[in-house]
């Protein structure tokens, strides 16, 4: 039932999963509540939601865009699913902020597959990659995702190489010599100090480690027989859902060394995860499989707010 009625974009189907984001966020903010609540309070939260549904139609315009999946709802409601799976990822702002300029550059380097601008694009998703630099150093290596596309857009030639170097650094020299205007220069090695942390006795926790482990084997389920069915089909599509999988460890290698574990930091697995899923559900023939599928999702966000 719930799959069919995805099955489809349609009006009702975006209402419900806003309303499905805004439950999520509410109880998130319950449950994790360690201030007085103010009107400056719930401003900053009415804020924090308005961001939260950028990301999510954000998202859904690089996937429409770009032709990374069929017609349907199932990758917004996927993403929010996500968002209840690891609560406090909806709470994090500067993460938040991060992740949808991340999503401005991944906006642009899946479009890397059409002829038009590429060295334009090319240079635009760089320079968003370097202002999240700015903001966390981590996110540098996301401009490795530029050479994958380069190579399997088959758009390799020495320009296309320099000028994801050019695209980053522009950002990043813009804000030295705003720091030296300012008599800030001091700032910049504080700003770009790799803090890291290995250390993930954090994920022992059951509210953190069933979802985890969850998420974790559907995509090893997902990922062979998509792309086995993706692959047997001669279409233009079998190099972005290459793309889409070298997104997933690239990110994931973003992820590992974060210096803050709280779950919150997955929120950038949660792009390539979602269109994971999404494809695994379109080539899904059996009804009640589907159903299944997004029923125990929904089931652990509830374990979730349980636990």
């Amino acid at each position: 039932m719930i799959a069919n009625f995805f099955n489809k974009t349609k009006p009702i189907n975006t209402l419900f999963i806003i309303g499905l984001l805004l439950f999520i966020y509410l109880f998130s903010i319950i449950l994790h509540l360690d201030e007085e609540i103010t009107l400056y309070f719930m401003a900053k939260k009415a804020g924090n939601f308005s961001l939260l549904l950028v990301i999510i139609f954000t998202v859904n315009f690089i996937v429409r865009k770009n032709n990374l999946t069929k017609d349907n709802s199932y990758i917004i409601l996927v993403f929010v699913i996500l968002f209840g799976m690891f609560p406090f990822s909806v709470l994090e702002f500067e993460l938040l902020v991060v992740n949808l300029i991340l999503l401005f550059a991944y906006r642009r380097i899946y479009s890397l597959r059409t002829s038009k601008e590429t060295q334009k694009k090319i240079f635009d998703s760089a320079f968003w990659i370097g202002i999240a630099t700015i903001i966390a150093p981590w996110s540098l290596l996301a401009i490795l995702l530029i050479y994958v596309a380069i190579y399997l857009f088959d758009k390799v030639t020495w320009r296309n190489a320099i000028v994801p170097l050019v695209g980053f650094c522009s950002p990043i020299v813009i804000y030295i010599a705003y720091l030296y205007l300012i008599n800030g220069i001091d700032t910049f090695s504080e700003d770009f100090k790799f803090m890291y942390s290995f250390s993930f006795g954090v994920f022992n926790s059951s509210k953190l480690l069933i979802p985890l482990a969850l998420v974790s084997s559907l995509i090893i389920w997902s990922i062979f027989p998509t792309t086995f069915k993706i692959t047997t089909v001669n279409n233009e599509f079998k190099n972005s859902w290459y793309l889409v999988i070298f997104h997933f460890f690239i990110v994931l290698f973003v992820v590992l060394p974060w210096p803050v574990k709280n779950g919150s930091e997955l929120l950038l697995l949660f792009f390539p995860i979602a269109v994971i899923f999404t494809n695994y559900l379109q080539i899904i023939e059996e009804k009640w499989f589907k159903e299944v599928f997004l029923y125990v999702l929904l089931g652990v966000v509830l374990t979730v707010f349980i636990l």
